[in-house]
């Protein structure tokens, strides 16, 4: 290196001018000299001098991150410390990195990707209960929900939220999910009649059983809109039931929204195109009560007010 810098020097006599305006401004930078004075113990001239590519390094790709630019590394910063006989540089994580990692992870928690917009972007301090006895009601069992979840989630039995079109039903269990995955909760939300084609149009390439292992064994499950598909044996029988009954047995937590009571869902699942078969609508409502508690939310379809 100094065969070369020499030679350097002899074909350009400028070079050497330029070299130690370099070398001075590298090592008058202030961390460089900070990280000096906090070293002086261990450091020598020669060390520095041995260095002084690496304390440029040092100095280049802080002042890029000053800048706001990303550097060579982007989402880490260098760093200095002592390397056996000579200074070095390595890079540490940066803040905005942590972040992005944790975003990542949370992203990967929750699948929300059937839901609306304003249901991804919902926040329980967003529920508004004002004036309205069912909607403090419901916003007091999820509370509970989270209180008994977070100390024994075997315990905590999900909600089966009834109410008409509009009410906030999704929006509420939107916030949960987000509240739940702040807190490495593994959640996942379905729209169930958009589910249904899903999972149908899974056999032709061989998806679904990954999906149902998927979709049964999340931590917390909220199934949308459920009594809103089109009923089918197979979809029952071959999807639905067996969700359920992995569910209960693992008591793992379940929540369902529905335009109709439970009793409503009953009536639904006993009949599809096929047949008629109360029995085995029965055994799945056991399931469902088993995971789920009933409750009402009533009030204005809030999505027509929010477009006026």
């Amino acid at each position: 290196m100094n065969e070369i810098i020499e030679k350097m020097i002899k074909a350009n006599p400028r070079y050497q001018e330029s070299l130690n305006q370099t070398i001075r401004k590298t090592l008058n930078y202030e961390p460089i000299q900070a990280f000096v004075m906090a070293n002086k113990d261990q450091i020598s001239e020669e060390m520095i001098s041995k260095s002084l590519s690496k304390l440029n390094e040092f100095k280049l790709e802080s002042e890029a991150l000053n800048r706001g630019e990303q550097g060579q590394n982007p989402g880490f910063r260098p760093q200095l410390f002592i390397n056996e006989g000579y200074i070095d540089v390595t890079y540490v994580p940066t803040q905005d990195y942590y972040e992005q990692q944790n975003n990542r992870r949370k992203a990967s928690l929750l699948d929300n990707r059937m839901m609306s917009r304003d249901v991804r972007n919902a926040s329980l301090a967003d529920f508004d209960t004002e004036n309205s006895p069912s909607r403090q009601i419901l916003l007091e069992a999820v509370m509970n929900f989270i209180d008994v979840y977070f100390t024994n989630p075997k315990q905590a039995q999900g909600l089966f939220i009834v109410g008409p079109f509009g009410v906030g039903k999704t929006f509420l269990l939107g916030a949960l999910a987000n509240y739940l995955v702040s807190r490495n909760v593994a959640v996942t939300m379905i729209h169930y009649p958009t589910f249904a084609s899903d999972i149908k149009a899974s056999i032709s390439n061989n998806t679904t059983h990954e999906i149902l292992q998927r979709v049964k064994s999340v931590d917390v499950l909220m199934i949308d809109d459920i009594g809103a598909e089109s009923n089918s044996v197979w979809l029952r029988d071959e999807v639905l039931s067996v969700i359920l009954e992995y569910r209960m047995k693992e008591s793992l937590a379940t929540f369902f929204t529905s335009n109709g009571s439970i009793s409503n869902l009953e009536s639904h699942l006993t009949q599809s195109r096929e047949s008629i078969e109360p029995l085995k609508a029965k055994r799945l409502m056991e399931r469902i009560n088993f995971l789920a508690k009933e409750y009402t939310l009533s009030g204005e379809n809030r999505r027509q007010f929010s477009r006026n």
